[in-house]
């Protein structure tokens, strides 16, 4: 989600990821080396959307398709 794209580039503290501190410090560490890019995708492109989510008949079979790579 784009939220979490957010967290992981901006160093911004919100009161409800201070959960998330230890591990996102860690995360982020990685993200500003450059070893982890960060990509958004597109709602239609989130390939596991259509085991979680309910989507029109035709997301669904494009992204059935393309997951089971037909």
């Amino acid at each position: 989600s784009s939220g979490a794209g957010e967290i992981a580039m901006e160093h911004k503290h919100r009161p409800g990821t201070k959960h998330l501190n230890c591990c996102l410090h860690h995360f982020r560490g990685y993200v500003e080396s450059g070893e982890i890019l960060i990509h958004l995708i597109s709602t239609i492109e989130q390939e596991a959307d259509y085991l979680t989510k309910s989507l029109s008949v035709t997301v669904f079979e494009y992204l059935q398709k393309k997951v089971m790579g037909w």
